[in-house]
Order: structure tokens, then C-alpha cells, then sequence
């Protein structure tokens, strides 16, 4: 398979497996949640191998949590709870909602997505923004990036946050978050992440980007390559 399927949560576990290492209580379960659609338990499930290591930065709302706001129920938020996401519960594909929060009632806008595609992408988006090794730039042009691979672009819509129109790039062991930048020359925002800094060694290559480099220490090797 040449890309990570947007409801495929055997993908999702085998990219996991991949980016965090194998996880430290692989047979965790939780209990009944009749009110919660069953693609999210599962998610829930799936997170929970992993302790809270999956989300780095934005978070998933606990299932006892979950209540109705204004006909939706939220079940996503970002970290400082300046954006929030929500499913229809009266759909069966239960399509996903976006707004930020305010004194004043906002509308909720529709994503474009459905739950299952949603808890896929935004767990690959946190993969990117907690990855052991990135490469940020403001201001890029795409087109300078020169991966010896190529790249591609996983099969998810635009979203709004962290800014509009972003996207996820992908090549053989690394993954990038861009966006349209509000940098003085335009251009886009750039972060590539990887499990570890030789993964982006490539990135020397776009001399016409300048990178900041960020680098942690990561507990597990592997060289079992991406679900892609």
C-alpha cells in the first residue's frame, strides 16, 4: 500500500508501531461507551497502548466527557482550547465540525471529513508536531524541497488549524505540515518530522530553504519503513 488508508485502523496501528516503537500495554481496553460512535472507542483504544504518548499537543476530550454543544458533540480540541472539533451525532457517517471558541456563539463549520478519516489525520498531524526530529522553515516555496524519493500528499482534505490550507506531505521515512505563510515573501510554512535526524539529512540538499533544526533523544530504533 502506497499511502496510509484515511479509515484503515490497521494502517494506523502499524504506522504507530513505526513512529513511538511497540507500545507498553498492547492489550489495554477500555469499558462500555454506548453513547460514543464505535470508531472512536476504537481510537480510544488504539491510543491508550501508547499511554498519552500519541497526542503531544492537541488532545483527544476522554469518553466519560462527551456532551452535546449547540446539536454537535466536541471530541477534539486544540491544546490552549482556541479550536475544537466535533461530530454530528445524528449522521451515520457522523461527518466532522470545526469552529473556535467564543463569549459569542459561533456556527460550526464542516470539515470535509468523517470521524474515521478525522482520528486517522489528526494523529498523523500530532505525530508530526511531537516527532523526535524536525526541520521548520517560514516563508518556503514547495517546490525547493528535493527529496531523493520524491514526496506525495496523504489523501486528506485541507484543514483549517494550524492555518488555512494545510497539508501533509509524505516520502519514504519522514512526513511535513505546510501551509501558506504569513511570512513577509509568502511563499509557505514548512515542519518536517521524522523518528530520527538522518531522516532529514535530504533536506541539506534545498539550499535555498533555511532550516531550524529540533532533535530529542528517541527511546526505540527501527527500520521497518512507513505504511506508505
Amino acid at each position: 500500500m502506497s499511502y496510509l488508508a484515511p479509515t484503515d485502523n490497521q494502517d494506523l496501528l502499524r504506522f504507530l508501531r513505526r513512529w513511538y516503537g511497540a507500545p507498553p500495554a498492547p492489550n489495554e481496553r477500555l469499558g462500555e461507551s454506548p453513547e460514543a460512535p464505535k470508531v472512536l472507542v476504537e481510537w480510544h483504544e488504539i491510543a491508550a497502548q501508547w499511554g498519552g504518548l500519541i497526542t503531544s499537543h492537541n488532545y483527544a476530550i476522554p469518553l466519560p466527557e462527551l456532551v452535546l454543544e449547540d446539536g454537535m458533540i466536541p471530541f477534539w480540541v486544540e491544546n490552549q482550547g482556541t479550536w475544537v472539533w466535533a461530530f454530528d451525532p445524528n449522521t451515520e457517517d457522523h461527518s466532522v465540525y470545526e469552529r473556535e471558541p467564543s463569549d459569542e456563539p459561533t456556527p460550526w463549520k464542516r470539515t470535509g471529513e468523517r470521524l474515521p478519516e478525522f482520528l486517522i489525520h489528526a494523529t498523523v498531524l500530532e505525530a508530526i508536531l511531537g516527532a523526535p526530529a524536525r526541520k521548520v522553515a517560514r516563508g518556503a516555496q514547495i517546490d525547493d524541497l528535493r527529496p531523493p524519493e520524491g514526496m506525495r500528499e496523504l489523501p486528506f482534505p485541507a484543514w483549517n488549524w494550524p492555518a488555512r490550507d494545510s497539508r501533509i506531505l509524505f516520502g519514504e521515512s519522514w512526513l511535513a505540515l505546510t501551509h501558506p505563510s504569513d511570512h513577509p515573501k509568502a511563499g509557505h510554512d514548512i515542519t518536517l518530522a521524522a523518528v530520527a535526524p538522518k531522516d532529514l539529512e535530504w533536506a541539506k540538499n534545498s539550499t535555498e530553504i533555511k532550516w531550524r533544526s529540533y532533535s530529542r533523544v528517541q527511546d526505540h530504533t527501527t527500520n521497518e519503513p512507513l505504511p506508505w
